[in-house]
């Protein structure tokens, strides 16, 4: 099974997750500035890197991934919408850090900033099934624990280390580390 990563930010997720020994077979990044992408991701030994800017066409999309029944793909900090098409065709899922089956309301963008502002009393994050509505799809895992961040950089170290922990059981649990 080929595993294909995207994201959209700094990629430092992927990068720790390839430390974990998982080593996607693609990595699609679509951002205009690579600047801040973490720099274990710049090296041609973790595989094929795609720096690509046209994500929201459907064909450019399956050519990128390929046959349906031969991969799986990860989204850690995708900033997009994946397309209905993709979504009805690919197993995809997506790593979110908003505890989104407590917290319904954390789902969308920046649910750090938004569960530290709304001072909730527990944060997790959660990995999901991905599917034409924004973090709708089936929670597949989730992990918590109580908020005792005093700032938000603190909230996003804990759901960064959470997130990272979900990631490698996930891995480990689905596909036995054979990604």
């Amino acid at each position: 099974m080929r595993h294909i990563a995207l994201f959209s930010q700094t990629g430092s997720e992927i990068a720790n997750l390839i430390d974990q020994g998982f080593t996607p077979t693609t990595i699609l990044f679509d951002q205009k500035d690579d600047t801040k992408i973490d720099s274990r991701l710049n090296t041609d030994e973790i595989g094929h890197r795609i720096i690509k800017k046209n994500v929201k066409n459907i064909q450019y999309l399956r050519d990128c991934f390929g046959d349906p029944s031969t991969c799986f793909i990860t989204l850690h900090g995708w900033l997009n919408i994946v397309p209905k098409e993709i979504c009805d065709e690919y197993e995809i899922y997506n790593g979110h850090p908003g505890l989104i089956t407590v917290y319904p309301e954390l789902k969308g963008k920046d649910p750090q900033v938004r569960a530290f502002e709304g001072s909730y009393p527990i944060i997790g994050s959660v990995i999901h099934r991905v599917t034409p509505g924004v973090d709708e799809g089936e929670v597949i895992m989730s992990a918590k624990e109580y908020n005792n961040c005093s700032n938000l950089d603190q909230v996003f170290s804990v759901l960064k280390g959470i997130s990272l922990s979900l990631w490698v059981d996930f891995f480990d649990s689905r596909y036995d580390n054979n990604v």
